[in-house]
């Protein structure tokens, strides 16, 4: 009712309540605290993402395939390059909101292979998040990898229901490019919809 009343105001002082107002309502739809859906204060944890993926390959393979982070854009849809900078360090070019070009730095924080790789943006990247991918052998052969990623869009969790408006959503995003990679790395083969396809 706020952003409604405001924006009929047509004024400063309206814009300001329909700002206020569409904040109460994305707080609201994003169940996200206001201090976090604003930015303030957060560092990389404006939001927080966690999934768990059961894949029908050994956790060696798994492991290499996430390790050589260059494999990413075969299955991922968003991930256009990776380049690896050398001590750790990578260079990321990734379509965010309306296909934009969004590109960041990040470095290793852990790597012990076959069970966990961590890594973070360097402070000076304009999307700050982290993420630490954990890799567990099942009884079947399988693996069991387990994903948390945190991040911070400009204007934190405002940002990310910003960002969904324009089709850059990242969890239903990761949702699909875990679904990819079991594809990929299961059956060898490329899923079409990968971000270069063509090239792997």
């Amino acid at each position: 009712m706020l952003a409604v009343y405001g924006a009929n105001r047509r004024d400063v002082g309206g814009t300001a309540i329909s700002l206020i107002g569409l904040t109460l309502l994305a707080r609201a739809l994003t169940n996200v605290e206001l201090r976090r859906l604003l930015g303030v204060g957060v560092g990389r944890r404006a939001i927080d993402i966690q999934k768990t993926i059961n894949l029908n390959a050994p956790v060696e393979r798994v492991f290499a395939l996430w390790a050589d982070y260059k494999n990413f854009p075969c299955f991922m849809s968003n991930v256009h390059e990776v380049k690896d900078l050398g001590d750790g360090r990578s260079h990321w070019i990734v379509a965010g909101p309306a296909g934009v070009p969004v590109e960041w730095d990040a470095v290793l924080t852990s790597y012990t292979p076959n069970e966990v790789l961590a890594w973070k943006t360097e402070p000076s990247s304009t999307v700050q998040h982290a993420g630490i991918v954990h890799f567990q052998p099942n009884p079947d052969g399988g693996t069991a990898v387990s994903i948390r990623l945190t991040y911070n869009p400009g204007a934190g969790g405002l940002g990310h229901v910003v960002a969904s408006l324009f089709g850059a959503d990242p969890k239903s995003e990761i949702d699909e490019d875990l679904v990819r990679m079991k594809t990929f790395i299961e059956t060898g083969k490329t899923p079409s919809d990968a971000a270069m396809a063509h090239r792997c």
